[in-house]
Protein backbone atom coordinates (compact mmCIF):
# COMPACT_ATOMS: atom_id res chain seq x y z
CA UNK A 1 0.00 0.00 0.00
CA UNK A 2 1.20 3.30 -1.08
CA UNK A 3 2.37 5.71 1.86
CA UNK A 4 0.23 9.10 2.09
CA UNK A 5 0.46 12.12 4.49
CA UNK A 6 -2.12 13.09 6.68
CA UNK A 7 -3.12 16.11 8.99
CA UNK A 8 -3.63 14.98 12.45
CA UNK A 9 -5.27 17.50 14.81
CA UNK A 10 -6.31 16.26 18.22
CA UNK A 11 -7.91 18.42 20.80
CA UNK A 12 -10.18 18.86 23.47
CA UNK A 13 -13.56 19.33 23.09
CA UNK A 14 -14.31 23.41 23.63
CA UNK A 15 -10.62 24.14 24.12
CA UNK A 16 -8.87 26.50 21.63
CA UNK A 17 -5.14 25.09 21.80
CA UNK A 18 -4.65 21.21 20.15
CA UNK A 19 -2.61 18.55 21.96
CA UNK A 20 -0.99 17.72 18.92
CA UNK A 21 -1.01 19.42 15.47
CA UNK A 22 1.14 17.78 12.65
CA UNK A 23 1.69 15.94 9.65
CA UNK A 24 2.23 12.24 9.46
CA UNK A 25 3.57 9.48 6.87
CA UNK A 26 0.88 6.75 7.06
CA UNK A 27 -0.79 4.01 4.82
CA UNK A 28 -3.89 4.72 5.62
CA UNK A 29 -6.05 7.14 8.02
CA UNK A 30 -6.68 4.24 10.86
CA UNK A 31 -2.46 4.44 10.88
CA UNK A 32 -2.31 7.92 11.15
CA UNK A 33 -4.63 8.47 14.04
CA UNK A 34 -2.49 5.60 15.89
CA UNK A 35 0.39 7.79 14.76
CA UNK A 36 -0.82 10.87 16.11
CA UNK A 37 -2.34 9.37 19.53
CA UNK A 38 1.17 8.22 20.19
CA UNK A 39 2.40 11.79 20.16
CA UNK A 40 0.21 12.60 23.53
CA UNK A 41 0.78 9.43 25.25
CA UNK A 42 -2.01 7.28 23.55
CA UNK A 43 -2.42 4.10 22.19
CA UNK A 44 -4.91 2.41 19.70
CA UNK A 45 -7.09 3.29 17.38
CA UNK A 46 -11.06 4.81 17.34
CA UNK A 47 -11.57 4.85 20.69
CA UNK A 48 -14.43 2.65 21.88
CA UNK A 49 -17.67 4.11 22.08
CA UNK A 50 -16.61 7.14 19.86
CA UNK A 51 -18.32 8.56 16.83
CA UNK A 52 -16.67 8.27 13.41
CA UNK A 53 -17.64 10.48 10.19
CA UNK A 54 -15.97 9.46 6.87
CA UNK A 55 -16.30 12.25 4.26
CA UNK A 56 -16.03 12.11 0.47
CA UNK A 57 -13.03 14.33 0.66
CA UNK A 58 -11.08 11.97 3.06
CA UNK A 59 -11.33 14.55 5.98
CA UNK A 60 -12.26 11.74 9.15
CA UNK A 61 -13.55 13.51 12.02
CA UNK A 62 -14.05 11.25 15.17
CA UNK A 63 -15.61 12.72 18.90
CA UNK A 64 -14.81 10.86 22.01
CA UNK A 65 -17.86 12.09 24.05
CA UNK A 66 -16.21 10.14 26.87
CA UNK A 67 -12.56 11.43 27.22
CA UNK A 68 -13.80 15.07 25.33
CA UNK A 69 -11.14 14.26 22.71
CA UNK A 70 -11.86 15.61 18.80
CA UNK A 71 -9.44 13.53 16.42
CA UNK A 72 -9.45 15.13 13.06
CA UNK A 73 -7.77 13.09 9.87
CA UNK A 74 -6.85 15.17 7.00
CA UNK A 75 -4.88 14.05 3.54
CA UNK A 76 -1.82 16.74 3.24
CA UNK A 77 0.24 17.00 0.75
CA UNK A 78 4.28 15.58 1.25
CA UNK A 79 5.91 18.55 3.29
CA UNK A 80 7.89 20.50 1.85
CA UNK A 81 11.97 20.40 1.92
CA UNK A 82 13.63 22.95 4.08
CA UNK A 83 15.19 26.18 2.39
CA UNK A 84 18.44 24.87 0.81
CA UNK A 85 17.76 21.52 0.30
CA UNK A 86 18.96 20.51 -3.15
CA UNK A 87 16.69 17.97 -4.92
CA UNK A 88 17.96 15.85 -7.42
CA UNK A 89 17.59 16.02 -10.72
CA UNK A 90 16.94 13.19 -13.32
CA UNK A 91 19.04 12.15 -16.06
CA UNK A 92 18.86 11.11 -19.40
CA UNK A 93 21.78 9.72 -21.41
CA UNK A 94 20.13 10.02 -24.61
CA UNK A 95 19.60 13.82 -24.57
CA UNK A 96 22.20 15.99 -24.94
CA UNK A 97 23.28 18.89 -22.74
CA UNK A 98 22.27 21.90 -23.95
CA UNK A 99 24.34 25.20 -24.53
CA UNK A 100 23.36 28.09 -22.54
CA UNK A 101 21.50 30.57 -24.35
CA UNK A 102 23.33 33.41 -25.98
CA UNK A 103 22.02 36.82 -24.10
CA UNK A 104 20.39 39.16 -26.79
CA UNK A 105 21.95 42.30 -28.03
CA UNK A 106 19.80 45.44 -27.31
CA UNK A 107 20.98 48.53 -29.74
CA UNK A 108 21.12 51.60 -27.97
CA UNK A 109 21.78 55.58 -28.97
CA UNK A 110 24.32 53.16 -31.54
CA UNK A 111 25.92 51.70 -28.78
CA UNK A 112 25.27 47.71 -27.79
CA UNK A 113 24.48 46.18 -24.00
CA UNK A 114 23.65 42.94 -23.19
CA UNK A 115 20.27 42.63 -21.30
CA UNK A 116 18.49 39.59 -18.79
CA UNK A 117 15.55 38.69 -20.81
CA UNK A 118 12.22 38.74 -18.52
CA UNK A 119 11.42 35.63 -17.32
CA UNK A 120 9.34 33.15 -18.49
CA UNK A 121 5.33 33.10 -18.05
CA UNK A 122 5.57 29.53 -15.96
CA UNK A 123 8.43 30.94 -13.86
CA UNK A 124 6.00 33.32 -13.21
CA UNK A 125 3.34 31.34 -12.17
CA UNK A 126 5.37 29.08 -10.00
CA UNK A 127 6.34 31.98 -7.65
CA UNK A 128 3.05 32.95 -7.54
CA UNK A 129 2.20 29.33 -6.52
CA UNK A 130 4.63 29.25 -4.20
CA UNK A 131 3.31 31.84 -2.59
CA UNK A 132 1.21 31.42 0.83
CA UNK A 133 -2.77 31.78 0.36
CA UNK A 134 -5.46 31.56 3.04
CA UNK A 135 -7.39 28.45 2.97
CA UNK A 136 -10.17 30.17 5.23
CA UNK A 137 -11.34 33.52 6.37
CA UNK A 138 -9.70 34.11 9.72
CA UNK A 139 -12.00 34.09 12.89
CA UNK A 140 -11.92 37.49 13.12
CA UNK A 141 -13.70 38.03 9.72
CA UNK A 142 -16.23 35.55 10.33
CA UNK A 143 -16.60 37.29 13.30
CA UNK A 144 -17.61 40.45 11.81
CA UNK A 145 -20.06 39.10 9.06
CA UNK A 146 -22.16 36.88 11.77
CA UNK A 147 -26.43 37.99 11.93
CA UNK A 148 -27.82 37.25 15.19
CA UNK A 149 -30.96 35.53 14.35
CA UNK A 150 -32.45 34.82 17.97
CA UNK A 151 -31.75 34.78 21.65
CA UNK A 152 -33.53 33.80 24.85
CA UNK A 153 -32.42 34.95 28.59
CA UNK A 154 -34.75 33.48 31.17
CA UNK A 155 -34.19 33.63 34.55
CA UNK A 156 -34.94 31.27 37.31
CA UNK A 157 -38.04 30.12 37.83
CA UNK A 158 -39.72 27.48 40.40
CA UNK A 159 -39.89 25.02 38.20
CA UNK A 160 -36.34 25.90 36.31
CA UNK A 161 -34.09 27.52 38.98
CA UNK A 162 -31.33 27.90 36.12
CA UNK A 163 -30.07 31.10 34.58
CA UNK A 164 -30.35 30.28 30.89
CA UNK A 165 -28.95 32.32 27.80
CA UNK A 166 -29.30 30.90 24.39
CA UNK A 167 -28.04 32.89 20.84
CA UNK A 168 -28.31 31.64 17.44
CA UNK A 169 -26.29 33.28 14.54
CA UNK A 170 -26.11 32.79 11.19
CA UNK A 171 -22.57 32.64 9.22
CA UNK A 172 -22.50 33.98 5.75
CA UNK A 173 -19.45 32.21 4.61
CA UNK A 174 -18.11 28.31 4.94
CA UNK A 175 -16.11 27.20 7.96
CA UNK A 176 -13.34 25.57 7.03
CA UNK A 177 -12.60 22.88 10.27
CA UNK A 178 -12.01 24.01 13.36
CA UNK A 179 -13.32 27.78 12.68
CA UNK A 180 -16.61 27.13 13.81
CA UNK A 181 -16.01 25.74 17.28
CA UNK A 182 -13.31 28.50 18.04
CA UNK A 183 -15.57 31.09 16.91
CA UNK A 184 -18.73 29.63 19.13
CA UNK A 185 -16.24 29.33 21.73
CA UNK A 186 -15.51 32.86 21.87
CA UNK A 187 -19.08 33.62 21.86
CA UNK A 188 -19.69 32.02 24.66
CA UNK A 189 -17.04 33.31 26.53
CA UNK A 190 -18.76 36.97 26.31
CA UNK A 191 -22.31 35.38 27.44
CA UNK A 192 -20.46 34.01 30.43
CA UNK A 193 -18.87 37.28 31.33
CA UNK A 194 -22.43 38.86 30.80
CA UNK A 195 -24.20 36.56 33.65
CA UNK A 196 -20.79 36.19 35.91
CA UNK A 197 -22.19 37.87 38.63
CA UNK A 198 -25.27 35.99 38.71
CA UNK A 199 -26.39 33.58 41.74
CA UNK A 200 -27.51 30.46 40.59
CA UNK A 201 -26.62 27.23 37.72
CA UNK A 202 -25.96 28.66 34.78
CA UNK A 203 -26.62 27.08 31.45
CA UNK A 204 -25.66 28.70 28.13
CA UNK A 205 -25.93 27.51 24.21
CA UNK A 206 -24.57 28.93 21.30
CA UNK A 207 -25.48 27.80 17.55
CA UNK A 208 -24.33 28.71 14.37
CA UNK A 209 -26.29 28.28 11.23
CA UNK A 210 -25.43 28.17 7.09
CA UNK A 211 -28.26 30.25 6.57
CA UNK A 212 -30.58 33.06 7.99
CA UNK A 213 -33.87 32.15 9.16
CA UNK A 214 -37.46 34.16 10.06
CA UNK A 215 -39.18 31.94 12.44
CA UNK A 216 -37.65 28.03 12.13
CA UNK A 217 -34.66 27.13 10.47
CA UNK A 218 -34.62 24.89 7.42
CA UNK A 219 -31.72 22.54 8.74
CA UNK A 220 -30.02 21.89 11.69
CA UNK A 221 -27.11 24.38 12.94
CA UNK A 222 -23.51 23.62 11.96
CA UNK A 223 -22.00 23.83 15.15
CA UNK A 224 -23.70 23.73 18.96
CA UNK A 225 -21.83 24.29 21.73
CA UNK A 226 -23.45 24.16 25.36
CA UNK A 227 -21.93 25.19 28.41
CA UNK A 228 -23.30 24.05 32.18
CA UNK A 229 -21.20 25.82 35.53
CA UNK A 230 -22.14 22.20 37.04
CA UNK A 231 -19.92 20.74 34.79
CA UNK A 232 -16.34 20.59 33.48
CA UNK A 233 -16.13 20.47 30.48
CA UNK A 234 -17.84 22.50 27.19
CA UNK A 235 -20.21 20.07 24.75
CA UNK A 236 -19.29 20.97 20.99
CA UNK A 237 -21.87 19.24 18.57
CA UNK A 238 -22.01 19.05 14.77
CA UNK A 239 -25.70 18.94 14.04
CA UNK A 240 -25.92 19.43 10.92
CA UNK A 241 -23.31 16.53 10.13
CA UNK A 242 -24.82 14.24 11.85
CA UNK A 243 -28.51 14.63 10.65
CA UNK A 244 -26.65 14.28 6.74
CA UNK A 245 -25.00 11.41 7.92
CA UNK A 246 -28.04 9.86 9.25
CA UNK A 247 -30.97 10.93 7.67
CA UNK A 248 -30.94 8.34 5.48
CA UNK A 249 -28.06 5.63 5.64
CA UNK A 250 -26.47 5.09 9.48
CA UNK A 251 -22.93 3.90 9.70
CA UNK A 252 -22.45 0.66 11.19
CA UNK A 253 -19.97 0.63 13.83
CA UNK A 254 -18.65 -2.85 15.75
CA UNK A 255 -17.96 -1.42 18.67
CA UNK A 256 -20.22 -2.40 21.31
CA UNK A 257 -22.13 0.43 23.34
CA UNK A 258 -20.72 1.17 26.80
CA UNK A 259 -22.46 -0.50 29.58
CA UNK A 260 -25.93 0.20 30.64
CA UNK A 261 -24.70 2.32 33.87
CA UNK A 262 -22.19 4.67 31.75
CA UNK A 263 -25.86 4.85 29.01
CA UNK A 264 -27.94 6.01 31.80
CA UNK A 265 -26.02 8.22 33.58
CA UNK A 266 -25.59 10.14 29.90
CA UNK A 267 -29.10 10.39 29.84
CA UNK A 268 -29.68 11.56 33.12
CA UNK A 269 -27.71 14.36 32.34
CA UNK A 270 -28.66 14.88 28.52
CA UNK A 271 -32.38 14.88 29.86
CA UNK A 272 -32.26 18.37 31.81
CA UNK A 273 -31.85 19.69 28.49
CA UNK A 274 -35.59 19.02 28.49
CA UNK A 275 -36.55 22.06 30.65
CA UNK A 276 -35.05 24.37 28.00
CA UNK A 277 -36.91 23.05 24.63
CA UNK A 278 -39.81 25.38 23.47
CA UNK A 279 -42.13 22.53 22.16
CA UNK A 280 -43.44 19.13 21.73
CA UNK A 281 -41.73 18.66 18.78
CA UNK A 282 -38.11 19.33 19.60
CA UNK A 283 -38.57 17.15 22.57
CA UNK A 284 -39.20 14.42 20.51
CA UNK A 285 -36.34 15.32 18.02
CA UNK A 286 -34.18 15.34 20.63
CA UNK A 287 -35.19 12.02 22.26
CA UNK A 288 -34.90 10.14 19.12
CA UNK A 289 -31.35 12.04 18.47
CA UNK A 290 -29.94 10.86 22.31
CA UNK A 291 -31.36 7.17 21.71
CA UNK A 292 -29.54 6.77 18.21
CA UNK A 293 -26.39 7.90 20.25
CA UNK A 294 -27.04 5.47 23.53
CA UNK A 295 -29.08 2.58 21.72
CA UNK A 296 -28.01 2.55 18.06
CA UNK A 297 -30.12 0.98 15.63
CA UNK A 298 -31.26 1.40 11.81
CA UNK A 299 -34.09 3.59 12.27
CA UNK A 300 -35.49 5.12 15.19
CA UNK A 301 -38.69 7.27 15.03
CA UNK A 302 -41.25 9.22 17.62
CA UNK A 303 -44.66 8.75 16.76
CA UNK A 304 -47.75 11.43 18.54
CA UNK A 305 -50.98 10.88 19.22
CA UNK A 306 -53.46 13.11 17.51
CA UNK A 307 -56.75 12.79 19.43
CA UNK A 308 -58.76 14.22 16.51
CA UNK A 309 -58.08 11.97 14.06
CA UNK A 310 -57.26 8.83 16.32
CA UNK A 311 -54.16 8.44 13.98
CA UNK A 312 -50.16 8.45 14.86
CA UNK A 313 -48.20 10.84 12.99
CA UNK A 314 -44.39 10.65 12.93
CA UNK A 315 -43.16 13.76 14.15
CA UNK A 316 -39.23 12.99 14.31
CA UNK A 317 -37.51 10.16 12.51
CA UNK A 318 -33.45 9.38 11.93
CA UNK A 319 -31.83 6.67 9.82
CA UNK A 320 -33.30 4.77 7.33
CA UNK A 321 -36.05 6.33 5.43
CA UNK A 322 -36.00 9.51 7.95
CA UNK A 323 -37.52 11.69 5.72
CA UNK A 324 -40.03 9.89 3.59
CA UNK A 325 -41.23 9.06 7.16
CA UNK A 326 -41.83 12.40 9.01
CA UNK A 327 -45.02 13.27 9.04
CA UNK A 328 -46.31 10.55 8.11
CA UNK A 329 -50.03 9.48 9.33
CA UNK A 330 -50.82 6.24 10.63
CA UNK A 331 -53.89 4.24 12.09
CA UNK A 332 -53.51 3.99 16.05
CA UNK A 333 -55.16 0.55 16.78
CA UNK A 334 -53.45 -1.21 14.25
CA UNK A 335 -50.20 -3.73 14.00
CA UNK A 336 -47.56 -3.64 16.40
CA UNK A 337 -47.78 -0.01 17.24
CA UNK A 338 -51.45 -0.03 17.99
CA UNK A 339 -50.30 -3.42 20.59
CA UNK A 340 -47.59 -1.08 21.90
CA UNK A 341 -49.96 2.21 22.40
CA UNK A 342 -52.08 -0.25 24.96
CA UNK A 343 -49.22 -1.19 27.01
CA UNK A 344 -48.79 0.60 30.57
CA UNK A 345 -45.83 3.00 32.37
CA UNK A 346 -42.29 1.34 31.89
CA UNK A 347 -43.54 -1.63 29.75
CA UNK A 348 -41.54 -2.33 26.52
CA UNK A 349 -42.39 -4.26 23.36
CA UNK A 350 -39.23 -5.98 21.94
CA UNK A 351 -39.05 -8.72 19.25
CA UNK A 352 -36.45 -10.28 17.69
CA UNK A 353 -38.26 -11.16 14.28
CA UNK A 354 -40.98 -8.81 13.92
CA UNK A 355 -42.23 -10.22 10.85
CA UNK A 356 -43.42 -13.58 12.15
CA UNK A 357 -45.59 -11.93 14.89
CA UNK A 358 -49.04 -12.04 13.72
CA UNK A 359 -49.87 -8.54 14.56
CA UNK A 360 -46.87 -7.19 12.66
CA UNK A 361 -48.35 -5.20 9.74
CA UNK A 362 -46.18 -3.76 6.98
CA UNK A 363 -47.49 -0.38 6.39
CA UNK A 364 -47.18 0.36 9.69
CA UNK A 365 -44.49 -1.03 11.49
CA UNK A 366 -42.60 -1.26 8.69
CA UNK A 367 -39.72 1.11 7.77
CA UNK A 368 -38.84 2.59 4.04
CA UNK A 369 -35.70 1.03 2.78
CA UNK A 370 -34.75 -1.15 5.61
CA UNK A 371 -35.45 -5.06 6.02
CA UNK A 372 -37.26 -4.95 9.84
CA UNK A 373 -35.85 -7.92 11.71
CA UNK A 374 -35.74 -6.08 15.50
CA UNK A 375 -38.29 -3.47 16.82
CA UNK A 376 -38.67 -2.18 19.91
CA UNK A 377 -41.87 -0.07 21.26
CA UNK A 378 -42.13 1.81 23.99
CA UNK A 379 -44.95 3.95 24.79
CA UNK A 380 -45.18 7.46 25.86
CA UNK A 381 -47.47 7.65 29.26
CA UNK A 382 -46.83 9.55 32.01
CA UNK A 383 -50.07 9.41 34.82
CA UNK A 384 -51.84 6.48 33.14
CA UNK A 385 -52.65 8.99 29.68
CA UNK A 386 -51.09 7.63 26.42
CA UNK A 387 -49.31 10.60 24.17
CA UNK A 388 -47.55 8.81 21.90
CA UNK A 389 -44.89 5.72 21.09
CA UNK A 390 -41.34 5.39 20.39
CA UNK A 391 -40.08 2.96 17.82
CA UNK A 392 -35.78 1.56 17.48
CA UNK A 393 -35.87 -0.75 14.24
CA UNK A 394 -32.41 -3.19 13.57
CA UNK A 395 -29.83 -2.39 17.07
CA UNK A 396 -26.74 -2.28 15.63
CA UNK A 397 -24.62 -3.28 17.83
CA UNK A 398 -26.22 -6.88 18.34
CA UNK A 399 -29.03 -8.61 16.21
CA UNK A 400 -31.84 -7.68 19.18
CA UNK A 401 -32.47 -5.16 21.39
CA UNK A 402 -31.03 -6.40 24.94
CA UNK A 403 -32.56 -5.69 28.71
CA UNK A 404 -29.67 -3.02 29.35
CA UNK A 405 -31.47 -1.15 25.98
CA UNK A 406 -35.05 -1.16 27.06
CA UNK A 407 -33.51 0.59 30.22
CA UNK A 408 -32.12 3.18 28.71
CA UNK A 409 -35.12 3.33 26.39
CA UNK A 410 -37.54 3.20 29.08
CA UNK A 411 -35.23 6.48 31.04
CA UNK A 412 -35.40 8.45 28.40
CA UNK A 413 -38.91 7.59 27.46
CA UNK A 414 -39.95 8.25 31.42
CA UNK A 415 -38.35 12.02 30.87
CA UNK A 416 -40.25 12.79 27.83
CA UNK A 417 -43.41 11.62 28.32
CA UNK A 418 -43.51 13.70 31.45
CA UNK A 419 -42.63 16.64 29.29
CA UNK A 420 -45.21 16.21 26.52
CA UNK A 421 -47.78 15.82 29.55
CA UNK A 422 -46.80 19.64 31.02
CA UNK A 423 -47.60 20.64 27.68
CA UNK A 424 -50.60 18.81 26.86
CA UNK A 425 -51.67 20.11 30.67
CA UNK A 426 -51.31 23.73 29.35
CA UNK A 427 -53.92 26.25 28.52
CA UNK A 428 -54.81 26.55 24.94
CA UNK A 429 -53.51 30.16 24.74
CA UNK A 430 -50.16 29.71 26.84
CA UNK A 431 -49.22 26.26 24.59
CA UNK A 432 -49.64 28.52 21.07
CA UNK A 433 -47.64 31.19 22.81
CA UNK A 434 -44.90 28.50 23.34
CA UNK A 435 -45.36 26.79 20.18
CA UNK A 436 -44.92 30.05 18.86
CA UNK A 437 -41.76 31.20 20.03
Amino acid sequence: MATKYWKVEISRLGASDPLFLGTVEAASWPAALKLGRSKIGESGGVPAGASCNVNPNGTVTIQDARERRRYQIVPAAAPAAPPGTKRPVPSSPEMPALAPAPKPVVATNGASRQSTPPPSPEAVRQRRSSAPRPTSPPPTTVENKLILLASRDEKPTGSSPIHFRERMYAVPVPLQPGTGEKLATKLLRRVQDEIGKERGAKFIRIELFDHIWKSTPEHAPVVRIEWKDWNKSIEIDFPLEEETRHSEAPSVSSVPPPPTEDRLAVAFEACHDLLFLKNRAEALEFAVHLLEELVPSEATAAFLLDINTDEFRVVAARGTGARARKGQALPSSSGLLGAASGLAEHAVLVLADAAADPRYNEQIDGVPGLDVRALLYRPLVHRGRMFGVLQLANGVARKMFTESDCEVVDYVTQQLSAFVARGASMPKAAAAVQNSR
